[in-house]
């Protein structure tokens, strides 16, 4: 399978690569700085890549079987990248006959619920702190909405750098009971069998152990 991974420097970018190359893909870690790409591998190509540029957007989809997003941003003020970055994105995969995206996106996005102390202090903080990367991840959302075939939208909860261990819980519309944490390995994981598994197709699913 060929994949393209945008955002491919980012921690769960990273996992993707490593995780998406142990299994034999064909990847291509399409990113803003090549030079920052530490990982080599005869399968492993790094294309210069801005995804607010549709024309290098559209560069690295071709030839492609699925697209991975797991773009970030500054998370003061104003945000446009994960919107902007969609767009492009869809538009890019129109172009190139790609089917399938999967995009990582942010518990919070919906009208989710919580269950337990900690797990309903946790959303109220993040709707409360980061308001503009909430807002432009549902941006994005409504961007892939009804554009691409198949897409899923991730949401994982507070991310660490625990190792992966492919054991984790998934919550279709709210969050799993009282979780609060996954690791970028286990979202690198999660998001990798959605490449071939249609049991998420066109849903926003949330994770946490």
């Amino acid at each position: 399978m060929n994949i393209v991974i945008f955002g491919a420097n980012g921690g769960v970018g990273r996992c993707l690569v490593e995780q998406a190359l142990a299994l034999g893909y064909q990847v291509t870690a399409a990113v803003r700085q090549p030079a920052n790409v530490t990982i080599t591998h005869p399968q492993l190509r790094v294309l210069a890549c801005d995804v607010l540029n549709a024309d290098s957007v559209k560069q690295a989809l071709i030839g492609q079987d699925a697209a991975f997003a797991t773009l970030g941003a500054n998370t003061k003020g104003a945000i446009t990248l994960y919107s902007a970055g969609a767009r492009n994105i869809v538009q890019g995969m129109q172009a190139c006959q790609v089917r399938r995206l999967i995009f990582l996106s942010n518990f919070g996005i919906l009208d989710e619920t919580a269950q337990g102390m900690r797990g309903t202090a946790l959303l109220f903080l993040i709707k409360r702190f980061i308001p503009h990367t909430l807002a432009d991840h549902r941006r994005a959302l409504e961007e892939i909405r009804g554009q691409v075939p198949e897409w899923v939208v991730v949401r994982p909860m507070a991310l660490t750098n625990a190792p992966r261990t492919g054991h984790y819980r998934i919550a279709v519309n709210d969050l799993p009971a009282s979780g609060t944490q996954i690791a970028r390995a286990d979202v690198a994981d999660f998001m990798l069998r959605q490449a071939t598994s249609n049991d998420y197709l066109c849903k926003v699913p949330a994770i946490a152990y």
